[in-house]
């Protein structure tokens, strides 16, 4: 199986190098032409879970030189999947697959405006890699990656099987999800608790266990999240202060995207998170004042970048 990584996000540079340590045929995919410079001359640099300091070898291109794939894995930020979406044709064969593995809800919409939605999957990653610089990466926890077909998806069940086969080949528990959709939502219901708080605040995960004003609204934005989830017709697991709770002690140590794009003057990843979350309750008549907040707060730091002082 032929596969390709758009994007050379920390997510993506890590997928790579796990697939091509495991013998895979994959290309790892960028539309920069001097960044691909680049990480061909450096390889990808992985801090391993043992803490080891590893250089991989991927090949890396531009679509048009990686050319058609039996999966094509989307790993970008989400206010990058259009322009993510337009290099799909090149990259999908006849009969291929693409996969979008990123944060947030609207990136199967956007993606499926482009090639379809009959040769799509959804999957929601759970493990924490942390970018340091181009191609530069600490793999910092273990976790789980559900995959599964969305609504309209003609992807087989024997399909979903061979991919996840392929991602435990890569040294990762991988598991197929029939109900996808609510995987994604209950990923959303813990990133819009954690993730415009720490960045806020800039602080790691398990700060915000120490922080009660602040957990009080990682809460609230998590149980608004849910709720408008289950107003849509989806069954979530877990109480969702239990969850946020387990998380934020799971990976207190860890810095969130979403901070990690704060500190380091990227967009972030807002309009995916909590004003999905806010816009889908809008449509619904269900209030989220919350995420509303979070959502309005969000974009005025990425506004007020340019007059920061000190």
């Amino acid at each position: 199986m032929k596969l390709a990584v758009l994007g050379p996000g920390a997510l993506g540079c890590l997928l790579a190098a796990l697939f091509r340590e495991a013998g895979a045929e994959v290309s790892l995919v960028d539309y920069r032409p001097d960044r691909v410079a680049r990480l061909r001359l450096r390889g990808i640099q992985v801090q391993t879970l043992e803490g080891v300091q590893r250089i991989i070898e991927v090949p890396i291109g531009l679509a048009t030189e990686v050319g058609p794939c039996d999966l094509t894995i989307v790993a970008v930020k989400a206010y990058q999947t259009e322009s993510a979406a337009r290099v799909l044709p090149e990259l999908i064969s006849q009969g291929g697959v693409a996969l979008t593995l990123q944060n947030g809800l609207g990136n199967l919409e956007a993606i499926a405006q482009t090639v379809g939605t009959r040769r799509l999957l959804a999957g929601v990653g759970l493990l924490g890699v942390t970018r340091q610089d181009e191609g530069r990466i600490i793999y910092a926890g273990r976790g789980v990656i559900y995959i599964g077909a969305p609504a309209g998806s003609q992807v087989s069940p024997l399909e979903v099987a061979a991919v996840v086969d392929l991602f435990r080949g890569a040294g990762l528990e991988c598991q197929p999800r029939e109900d996808i959709e609510a995987a994604l939502w209950e990923k959303l219901v813990i990133n819009v608790g954690i993730n415009p708080l720490t960045a806020l605040l800039r602080v790691p995960n398990g700060a915000l266990l120490q922080l009660p004003e602040a957990w009080e609204v990682a809460v609230a934005a998590a149980v608004e999240a849910q709720a408008v989830a289950q107003a849509a017709g989806l069954s979530l697991s877990g109480d969702p202060a239990a969850r946020l709770r387990q998380v934020c002690t799971n990976t207190s140590a860890n810095r969130s995207s979403m901070l990690q794009d704060i500190l380091a003057g990227r967009p972030t990843e807002i309009e995916a998170l909590n004003a999905q979350v806010a816009n889908r309750g809008r449509a619904m008549g269900l209030p989220t004042p919350v995420n509303d907040l979070l959502t309005l707060l969000l974009r005025a730091a990425a506004q007020a970048a340019p007059f920061a002082v000190g």
